[in-house]
């Protein structure tokens, strides 16, 4: 019986530290000294920023964590000893008081550092472009706008939202970028980056763009669209190399992906090798980035990882960069 009962202490102390303590960024490195020197100018004047409510929160959570665990040791150990020796059982109650009392502030401090941690973010996030900002929740109509985007071929059965970007572009579009996971019935379909643009003007066609080491077979490639959707080579061969075009409409695809678009998203990814989905139809703009998640509260090590945060930076200027060109041929568009 003590072997059960000390297994299962293993196995919650196990959970609190997998899915409490241990950090879950994104797996997706980056080499930073390719990123443009305009992060690193931010990413300064983010470390110039005063964090020092979030320090202290920190701290208060390592100490709590260190009193935790002996408070855990304590009852181990006086339950065991107690248990061998017969002994009341009482005895061991009191250490097990403490830890409850314990693990009860820890949850309490940690949804504040949650809180902290989110203002951060958005501080980061208000540094990219003062127009946008952060939150943990999701925006109206998120999994409509995904399974309107039509990435594959997946019918989808959950989508989880986890952070969200929200605000408006230059040409005052409404931008929405969350870091989601989606689920089919049998599979993870996506865990990464979505994002939503709505433009003020249709795009008369449906074109996607897909990094070509996504595509694992071509109904994956086409997604759950329509069979007129047809792949076109592009006239530039460097763009070919590593992204394909799928269309039901040469001529608008064209009218998109001008020389300087193409030229900008194989750049992209040639230099960041982040693969994603493109999709322009109607009035939206919609992507993904497979990168898994990027802001996940931890106190323990490093509270800003300088990865993630590189991420964040070349994805949404990525993102508002495309849009920018975009509207710049939006003249071309005929209704």
């Amino acid at each position: 019986m003590i072997f059960l009962e000390i297994l299962v202490v293993v196995i919650v102390g196990f959970l609190v530290y997998r899915f409490i303590l241990m950090p879950n960024f994104s797996t997706k490195k980056v080499d930073v000294t390719q990123t443009p020197k305009e992060f690193e100018e931010l990413y300064s004047k983010f470390n110039e920023l005063d964090f020092l409510d979030i320090t202290i929160s920190k701290k208060r959570l390592m100490f709590l964590s260190i009193v935790g665990i002996i408070c855990f040791m304590a009852f181990l150990f006086a339950f065991i000893f107690t248990y061998l020796n017969s002994f009341n059982m009482t005895f061991a109650l009191i250490p097990l008081i403490a830890l409850a009392i314990t693990v009860i502030l820890f949850l309490l401090e940690f949804k504040k550092f949650k809180l902290k941690y989110s203002d951060v973010i958005k501080r980061f996030i208000q540094l990219i472009d003062p127009n946008l900002t952060y939150n943990n929740t999701s925006y109206a109509d998120e999994e409509n706008y995904y399974q309107t985007a039509c990435f594959d071929n997946l019918q989808l059965s959950s989508l989880v939202t986890k952070d969200t970007i929200s605000g408006t572009t230059k040409d005052n579009y409404k931008f929405y970028a969350s870091n989601i996971s989606a689920t089919s019935t049998d599979e993870n379909v996506f865990n990464g980056i979505f994002s939503t643009v709505i433009l003020d003007k249709t795009i008369p066609s449906y074109t996607k763009i897909n990094t070509e080491n996504l595509e694992y077979n071509t109904t994956y490639a086409l997604g759950a669209t329509n069979s007129l959707l047809k792949y076109i080579e592009m006239d530039n061969a460097d763009f070919n190399k590593v992204l394909h075009v799928y269309s039901n409409d040469r001529i608008n695809a064209t009218e998109i992906l001008t020389s300087d678009m193409l030229d900008y998203l194989a750049e992209f990814y040639n230099k960041y090798h982040v693969n994603f989905q493109l999709v322009f139809t109607g009035n939206y703009v919609y992507s993904r980035f497979y990168i898994n998640q990027l802001f996940t509260p931890s106190f323990i090590g490093n509270l800003f990882n300088k990865n993630n945060f590189a991420l964040c930076y070349i994805i949404i200027t990525f993102i508002l960069d495309i849009i920018d060109k975009l509207s710049n041929n939006m003249s071309n568009f005929e209704e």
